[in-house]
This record gives C-alpha cells, structure tokens and sequence, in this order.
C-alpha cells in the first residue's frame, strides 16, 4: 500500500517513473487505481539545429501496473 499513497500523493504532479524492468518513463499521474498509475507522458524534445515541433498531436496517457514500479521521483 506504500506505493499506492506515494502515487496518491503525487497526483497531478511531474514524475519520473522507473519500472522493475528498467524503463523510465516521464509525465504527470493523471490518475491512480489500487493497481495502475495513470501517466500522461510528456512530449518530446528534439535536439538539432533549427526550430522543431516539440509536441506530438496528442499526448497520450500510459497505464503502468503499480507493483511494476520500482521508484516514482517528483520533478521539479
């Protein structure tokens, strides 16, 4: 239940997330469940020269299983 509440917690909030496996994923906690955290994932930024969209049609939302994650860090 500790990684419920620490989701809970950060709600609405900029994270990064890291997964059992080893995946990171950044974004905002839309919404969590008892058993998925909802993750609205940030947009990419390009690097190179020249002026490039940095977002993409739609951010898309990211369900992650909650007892796959291994360290949910808030961003500032």
């Amino acid at each position: 239940m500790v990684q419920y509440e620490t989701a809970r917690s950060m709600l609405n909030r900029r994270v990064k997330v890291r997964t059992k496996s080893g995946i990171t994923h950044i974004g905002k906690i839309v919404k969590v469940t008892k058993t998925h955290v909802y993750l609205q994932k940030a947009p990419r930024k390009r690097r190179g020269k020249g002026k490039v969209g940095t977002r993409f049609f739609a951010p898309f939302i990211l369900p992650l299983v909650l007892f796959d994650l291994l360290a949910i860090v808030l961003l500032i």
